[in-house]
């Protein structure tokens, strides 16, 4: 069964879970029995882990990491070839178009 969100001017927002066929714009609220309108919002039809959609309800901003400064000599950075300026450069290999860096 689809879930529907109403209003009631009394008692504030609540969920009704309804079938397709008994949907309506307005239905009463289960508190107060006073006539409720629907509310509309996008579906949810993605499925976020709960950290997350947490995090996004509460807009909370992501940490920034910076990028720590690392030498050229090093396990990691190997660049095999020709010799530039300090840097080498690779000609040939398995990705041309990265000259180094």
């Amino acid at each position: 069964m689809p879930r529907y969100d109403y209003m009631c001017e009394e008692c504030g927002p609540f969920v009704q879970w309804l079938k397709m066929s008994e949907l309506t714009e307005s239905v009463t609220c289960p508190d107060c029995q006073q006539l409720s309108k629907r509310l509309y919002a996008a579906p949810g039809l993605i499925m976020t882990p709960q950290a997350l959609r947490q995090r996004i309800e509460r807009g909370v901003e992501p940490k920034i990491v910076r990028k720590q400064s690392h030498s050229h000599e090093g396990a990691g950075c190997s660049h095999g070839g020709r010799s530039h300026g300090g840097h080498t450069l690779s000609s040939g290999g398995k990705r041309p178009w990265m000259v180094g860096h």
